[in-house]
């Protein structure tokens, strides 16, 4: 296991036999740079992103004599026979070495690269940062055939250029058109003319740097294959209006170098393209920045433009889309999907709302005989039962994982479902939170949902009112869960995983013949206050009338 995120080499390879993303080296070899040290009850392994803890009777006994063999040549059979042990007992040791980041996959064919050991030993020991590169030389090669082209006069550009050329093949453009060789342009932003309109064109990536006060702005990178152009990118940057400082130009040129070895050598993490980052050259505060395409853009959007009509702003949707896009593949960080398998991320699937002092409220069984039936227009228990099962339920839970009937982003189940009943034969009137772990009902009030043509504002208490239909069903999303994994894409999985249960739902009550229609407006307000929850914290994403409407 390792250290403190207790990740087992059983799991690891039970992860890897059927994860394309987990790529357990064919003819492993220790990454270059590491220091291993044994101790009576741990291997210790420091020199990588971070500083990993190997422990158990396996890590002490087995892998001073595994990591001995691991020269880039020897196969997974040839190191079982070779150790006396069984070549699945090789796999698994060998998933988490790899999971930890001591081991990379063996040379490929052909010369090694010409680069300093210096550079080869970066490359190795912290090329487990993105997983992108099975092994150190062809993070070596992305960086030989890159041929980046610094656009700009001053300090900053001539900084930029010495920070690179180490590793990269730079040169000074003397104009503004990129030589027909550059496959990455750096724009050095002195508020002239540069190169963005011929980078447009001719589908080049470009990465600008812009100073400006005491503020470096280190970014956007625009590609016309995956980005907005640099005008919408750049619409909504704000002057800073101190002014600059001796070395400041310094300083950004070698943070801009930073984010971009990472980009072209992929063996570290940054956050091009799709984002980029400012940083306050006075504190060092940085924050990430993204933009999407503004409605209108006679570069970039595939809306006209009206004539005379200023752009506007991108929708509010579309920026949040931005700032959560993932990047191409080619610059997918294949270690950040690693992360499903930390017990704490695989432990909030089995996390879940319960109310845990209301009544509770058995419900029959989930009958899946029922679809094979003739459909029935009657709602009642057992239809009910099997509807909240298959839109928010549990199919099965085993040691390694629980299984749901409906798809769900990370597998943490983010649906959190309620109904009001109004006239089910079986149930009780009432409102009730529906426990999906037990598939039961939490008794919750006497008071259901509104109809839909009720005014916005005015919910009814005491008794249960009429209403449009048998019952309703009100999905949300328990967002705070989900972020705890995921962060500022949490919102985007809670949207997506409620399309997935409310498709599930109108398909279970199609073939039971039970009405399902979902509405198309309800009081935010008002339903959160019925439930007793926070809409910014647990949204309402769906509400749909069940049954035969009245």
């Amino acid at each position: 296991m390792t250290g403190e995120s207790m990740i087992t080499a059983a799991a690891m390879g039970a992860a890897a036999r059927f994860d394309p993303q987990i790529r357990v080296p064919l003819r492993p070899r220790m990454r270059r740079g590491l220091a291993i040290d044994y101790e009576a009850d741990q291997v210790v392994v420091t020199g990588g992103p971070k500083r990993q803890l190997l422990r158990g009777r396996s890590a002490t006994e087995l892998l001073p004599g595994l990591l001995a063999l691991l020269d880039g040549v020897r196969g997974h059979a040839e190191l079982a026979g070779e150790l006396g042990i069984p070549e699945e007992s090789v796999f698994q040791a060998l998933s988490l070495l790899w999971t930890c980041g001591v081991i990379e996959e063996g040379p490929p064919e052909g010369p090694a690269p010409q680069v300093s050991p210096d550079l080869a030993d970066f490359l190795s020991r912290l090329g487990d940062s993105t997983g992108a590169n099975p092994a150190w030389e062809q993070a070596a090669a992305r960086l030989a055939a890159a041929r980046v082209e610094v656009f700009g006069t001053g300090r900053a550009a001539a900084a930029l250029a010495e920070e690179l050329t180490p590793a990269l093949r730079v040169s000074l453009a003397a104009g503004t058109v990129p030589d027909a060789a550059t496959t990455l342009a750096v724009w050095v932003d002195d508020g002239g003319e540069g190169p963005a309109r011929d980078c447009w064109e001719r589908g080049l990536p470009l990465l600008r740097l812009r100073v400006h006060g005491r503020t470096a702005v280190l970014g956007p990178l625009v590609d016309p294959r995956v980005t907005a152009c640099m005008t919408c990118r750049v619409a909504e940057e704000e002057p800073d209006g101190r002014h600059a400082a001796n070395g400041d130009a310094e300083l950004a040129a070698g943070l801009l170098a930073r984010d971009l070895f990472a980009y072209v050598s992929r063996a570290v993490t940054g956050p091009l393209p799709m984002r980029w980052r400012s940083v306050d050259l006075e504190t060092l505060a940085q924050r990430d920045l993204s933009a999407a395409t503004r409605p209108g853009c006679p570069d970039c959007s595939a809306q006209p433009r009206e004539h005379g009509t200023p752009l506007a702003r991108a929708p509010l949707a579309a920026r949040y889309e931005a700032a959560i896009a993932f990047p191409p593949k080619e610059h997918a960080d294949l270690k950040a999907h690693q992360m499903h398998y930390k017990p704490s991320n695989m432990a909030l699937q089995r996390i879940a709302r319960t109310w845990p002092s209301a009544r509770p409220v058995d419900l029959p069984p989930p009958d899946f005989e029922l679809l094979a039936r003739p459909a029935s227009a009657k709602l009642d228990a057992e239809r009910l039962s099997l509807l909240l099962a298959v839109t928010a339920g549990v199919k099965a839970d085993s040691k390694e994982r629980l299984f749901r009937w409906t798809a769900s982003g990370g597998n943490i189940g983010s649906v959190v479902a309620y109904v009001a009943v109004r006239d089910v034969p079986g149930v009780e009137p009432g409102l009730y939170g529906y426990v999906a772990p037990d598939h039961r009902l939490a008794w919750l009030s006497a008071t259901t949902l509104p109809a839909e043509n009720m005014p916005a504002g005015q919910v009814p208490v005491g008794q249960v009112p009429a209403g449009d239909s048998p019952a309703s069903l009100v999905l949300t999303g328990d967002f705070s869960k989900v972020a705890r994994k995921y962060a500022a894409f949490a919102l985007r999985i809670v949207l997506l995983d409620s399309g997935c249960a409310q498709a599930a739902g109108r398909l279970t009550a199609r073939a039971l013949g039970v009405g399902f229609r979902l509405r198309g407006r309800w009081d935010d307000t008002a339903v959160a206050a019925l439930l007793g929850i926070d809409p910014d914290v647990q949204p309402i994403t769906a509400v749909a009338d069940l049954g035969e409407s009245r």
